[in-house]
C-alpha cells in the first residue's frame, strides 16, 4: 500500500535532531519497515522541500513540507496530486477542517487518526465542537468516514455524536523505538548526564511543556509536602514554555520554599531523554487534560515508574497499582503517599511498565491495526466498485 498521513495543524515539525517523539514519523518508519510506502506532510511557511528519514538503511520516509492556507488554525494543502499517488490518506483530528474536507473530496481513501475528547478543562475545544458538529458531523455519518483513534476517550466522543462504532477503531499511540539511537554516549550534553550526580532520596522528572494545561505548580506543592516529611526530594524538570507563565511558577516554587530542588533543562534533544528517565526513580504527570501523553509512554519504556492522572493515555496505558498510578485528584498528601509507594515498589512497577509497552505500544505492534483499517478501507471501496 501506498499511504500519506497529512498533518492538518499548520505548526512546523523538525524532523532532524528533534526535541519530541514525532508520532507520524514513528507510525510512517514501522508501515515502511512491513513493506508499505508511507510519506508525510507537514506544514511550512518557508521554503518548499522535501526531506528524507531513513528508516532501515535501505528505505526511506520522503517528508513533503508544503505552505498552505491557513485558517482557524487549519492548513488547507493543495495537494491533489501528490493524493492521487496513494491508496490511502491519514489527515488529523474529527474537528479539523481540512481533514473534513479531504474527506469529503476523497472518502475511498481517508482515514482520519483522532486524538481528543471532551474534558472539563478543555471548555474552548468543547465549545468550538458544538460549532463544528454542525458542519462537519452530516458529512462524516452520510459518508461513513473511517476513524483511528488515540484512546477510549476519545473513541467515546466520536461515537456519541452519533458515528457508526463499526468506524471507529482504538488504536493508541506508540513509541519510536528508533528516536533515541544514537552512536555515541560521548554526545550526551553534559546538563544531561548531571542528573545522574544529583543526590536524593527521592529524584523525581518532569518532561514536557510548561504550560497551565500541565499543572506545573501543583508539582512544587508536592516538593513542600514531601520536605514537610523530611523526604530529600528533587525534581528535574526538562521543557519551557511561555516566558511569563514560566516565571510565575519558579516565582512560586521560591515562595513555597522548593526553587533549590530543582534541576531545570530548557530543552533537549528526543535521544538523550532516556537518560533523564533513567536516571530517575519516579516519573511525574499532573495534567488537566491530556490527548495521550507520549512522555508516559517513554517513561513506563525505560522503567520510570510514572503517577499521572486520568487521562487519554492512562486510562489505555497504565493498570493502577501494578505498572504505575493513576490518581484523580490535585491531593498533594495523596501524590506524595503515591510516590513513596511507588519509589518502595519501584523494581516491580517498572518491570511490568517495560513488557506492557515493549509487548504492546511499540509502534512496530501498533502499525499492524493501522495496516488492517486500511487494508478494509480499501476492500470495501473496492466492493462498491
Amino acid at each position: 500500500m501506498k499511504i500519506l498521513i497529512i498533518r492538518c495543524f499548520p505548526q512546523y515539525m523538525e524532523v532532524k535532531n528533534a526535541s519530541y517523539n514525532i508520532q507520524e514519523i514513528g507510525l510512517a518508519r514501522a508501515l515502511v519497515k512491513k513493506g508499505h510506502q508511507c510519506d508525510i506532510v507537514f506544514w511550512t511557511d518557508k521554503e518548499e522541500k522535501e526531506v528524507q528519514v531513513d528508516v532501515d538503511g535501505k528505505s526511506s520516509i520522503t517528508v513533503f513540507y508544503r505552505q498552505s492556507k491557513v485558517f482557524l488554525k487549519n492548513a488547507f494543502f493543495d495537494i491533489d496530486d501528490l493524493i492521487k499517488k496513494y491508496d490511502i490518506i491519514e489527515p488529523s483530528e474529527y474537528n479539523q477542517l481540512a481533514a473534513w474536507k479531504l474527506s469529503k473530496k476523497y472518502p475511498d481513501k481517508t482515514v482520519i487518526y483522532h486524538g481528543p475528547y471532551y474534558c472539563e478543562f478543555n471548555k474552548r475545544y468543547n465549545a468550538m465542537c458544538k460549532v463544528f458538529d454542525k458542519i462537519v458531523l452530516p458529512a462524516y455519518k452520510k459518508n461513513g468516514t473511517t476513524f483511528l483513534v488515540k484512546s477510549d476517550l476519545a473513541n467515546n466522543f466520536l461515537t456519541s455524536k452519533g458515528i457508526k462504532s463499526e468506524n471507529v477503531t482504538t488504536v493508541g499511540v506508540g513509541i519510536d523505538l528508533d528516536a533515541f539511537k544514537q552512536s555515541d554516549t560521548n554526545e550526551i550534553p553534559d546538563e544531561i548526564k548531571e542528573i545522574q550526580n544529583i543526590k536524593a532520596d527521592i529524584k523525581l522528572l518532569y518532561i514536557g511543556r510548561i504550560e497551565e494545561r500541565r499543572n506545573i505548580p501543583f508539582l512544587f506543592d508536592i516538593l513542600n509536602e514531601l520536605k514537610s516529611r523530611n523526604v530529600n526530594a528533587k525534581l528535574v524538570m526538562i521543557g519551557n514554555g511561555d516566558e511569563e507563565y514560566c516565571k510565575n511558577c519558579f516565582d512560586y516554587a521560591k515562595k513555597c520554599g522548593v526553587f533549590d530542588s530543582i534541576y531545570h533543562i530548557k530543552k533537549a534533544e528526543q535521544k538523550y531523554l532516556q537518560y533523564a528517565y533513567k536516571n530517575a526513580d519516579i516519573f511525574l504527570l499532573p495534567t488537566r487534560y491530556e490527548i495521550f501523553g507520549m512522555v508516559l509512554l517513554e517513561a513506563m519504556y525505560f522503567g520510570t515508574p510514572a503517577i499521572t492522572t486520568k487521562n487519554g493515555g492512562s486510562q489505555i496505558l497504565i493498570e493502577n497499582g501494578i505498572d504505575g498510578y493513576i490518581i484523580d485528584a490535585f491531593n498533594k498528601s495523596l501524590w506524595c503517599d503515591k510516590i513513596i509507594e511507588a519509589s518502595q515498589n519501584s523494581a516491580k512497577i517498572s518491570q511490568n511498565a517495560h513488557k506492557k509497552i515493549t509487548e504492546k505500544f511499540t509502534w512496530d505492534v501498533l502499525s499492524d491495526k493501522f495496516i488492517s483499517t486500511y487494508e478494509k478501507k480499501i476492500n470495501n471501496e473496492n466492493s462498491t466498485c
